[in-house]
């Protein structure tokens, strides 16, 4: 069973989050942005796991639910036995595209690429998705990449989510036995 639980804290925010990553696309999330949880649900339907998600109100409640699914995520992959480690998608939604490459390498690192012509989606303040990236990487001990472009923001955002789904499904599909490096440990 492929399942973690944690919580996250972000200065003085905190947030829940369950992760069961042999699941069917559920989602029950509660970030406190209608955007935010309209995007988890769609990683979680695109990754095939089901996740339950909530955030306690605050400034840093991006960075605490961020850092709360990252760390289920580690919590869900043990050692990492068997799982093919590497991930990477390409999602297109109308004019934009996103382009995700990931390796659950045991050591945290972002790199993210593309800008947004506004300053919100909706409630959602698109600074903070890469702070949330950052919070996700160190949690779950996770190297990202993400590229993307495009007119429409919530194209744009929308796309990086679904992608990062799409690798995540890939990264931690079962393949084999043992830790997937050449040291024999992640």
């Amino acid at each position: 069973m492929r399942k973690g639980e944690a919580e996250g804290l972000f200065r003085e925010c905190r947030a829940k989050a369950v992760l069961d990553l042999d699941g069917s696309g559920k989602a029950v999330v509660s970030s406190g942005s209608g955007f935010l949880d309209h995007m988890l649900t769609a990683l979680a339907r695109t990754a095939l796991l089901d996740l339950t998600a909530q955030a306690e109100p605050g400034f840093y409640r991006t960075q605490a639910l961020g850092a709360a699914i990252g760390l289920a995520l580690n919590e869900s992959l043990g050692d990492r036995s068997g799982i093919r480690r590497y991930g990477s998608a390409s999602v297109p939604m109308d004019e934009a595209l996103a382009d995700v490459a990931l390796d659950f390498s045991g050591r945290p690192y972002l790199v993210m690429a593309g800008e947004f012509r506004g300053e919100r989606i909706g409630d959602f303040e698109v600074q903070l998705l890469q702070p949330f990236l950052e919070a996700l990487c160190v949690g779950a001990r996770l190297t990202l990449h993400v590229r993307f472009y495009g007119e429409n923001d919530h194209h744009k955002a929308e796309s990086v989510f679904k992608a990062l789904g799409f690798a995540m499904r890939q990264a931690t599909a079962k393949e084999g036995i043992g830790v997937p490096s050449t040291k024999g440990v992640i």
